[in-house]
């Protein structure tokens, strides 16, 4: 079975939706993995700069029943379940009713795929929620600012809660250091003390601010495949993060040990 990472922050605006993009088209080309990239945000923007992957169903039929025949997985490509401004109702149902399901469903998916990949919503809601019930790893993109820092302990709290009551096999892979300033003196104080804090669970590298990555998704493709020499910098930093986040995933994909399980 497949891994399932989740890209989460219960804040917007911090790249998680790029970052996500860009893990699943690392994933399926330097990898030379299938990938699944699952959409619950309702803004969509993974699914539009994914536009010409291939679309499985949409995202909100993933919480209404067991989805129709997935097509068979092959290596190199991405498969798309887009989102769409319906899932906004999803949070309006019991929980009960719209979780079990979604989690059949990525179940399914991870059976198919090398790695399931799910973009979800910049808030702890039932979209939130199904995604860790579901999961494996948690890779969580952060700006480097006190208030985006102050969230961590927030997130950390309900990893953990998802662990202990619905999913053992739940873990917070990494904290991903994203739009990272060079020269601002507050952003480095920032990291100082998020590097104080949290420090296992801290990338040791980090994505700076630079144009060429939302450039390239709006064309719809990775930083890497972009032809200009700006991309190159760019590139070399989001592949050392991926390859540092994959190691971590990788052995947080090992059986949690009987005496860590809740």
């Amino acid at each position: 079975m497949g891994n399932v990472v989740i890209f989460g922050n219960q804040k917007g605006g911090v790249g998680k939706s790029t970052l996500a993009v860009l893990y699943a088209c690392w994933l399926a080309e330097m990898r030379r993995q299938s990938v699944c990239l699952i959409d619950l945000d309702a803004q969509a923007n993974s699914s539009k700069s994914l536009r010409s992957s291939s679309a499985i169903d949409e995202a909100v039929e993933l919480f209404a029943g067991d989805i129709g025949a997935i097509v068979p997985a092959r290596a190199q490509t991405i498969a798309l379940v887009p989102g769409s401004k319906k899932l906004a109702d999803v949070e309006l149902v019991r929980a009960e009713v719209v979780i079990p399901p979604f989690r059949r469903n990525v179940i399914r998916l991870a059976q198919e795929f090398d790695a399931v990949v799910i973009d979800t919503p910049p808030a702890l809601g039932l979209r939130m929620s199904a995604a860790l019930i579901a999961g494996h790893a948690v890779a969580r993109p952060i700006e480097l600012e006190e208030y985006s820092i102050d969230g961590v302990a927030d997130m950390l709290r309900t990893i953990f809660g998802v662990r202990q009551r619905y999913n053992p096999q739940l873990r917070l892979a990494a904290i991903v250091l994203n739009r990272f300033n060079p020269h601002s003196s507050r952003q480095k104080a920032a990291m100082q003390d998020l590097a104080l804090n949290f420090r296992e669970f801290v990338i040791p590298a980090r994505i700076s601010t630079r144009s060429a990555i939302p450039e390239a998704l709006a064309a719809g493709v990775p930083v890497w495949r972009l032809p200009k020499s700006a991309a190159r910098q760019a590139s070399l930093e989001v592949m050392r993060v991926f390859e540092l986040l994959q190691q971590r995933i990788d052995a947080s994909s090992m059986p949690v040990p009987a005496d860590e399980q809740p």
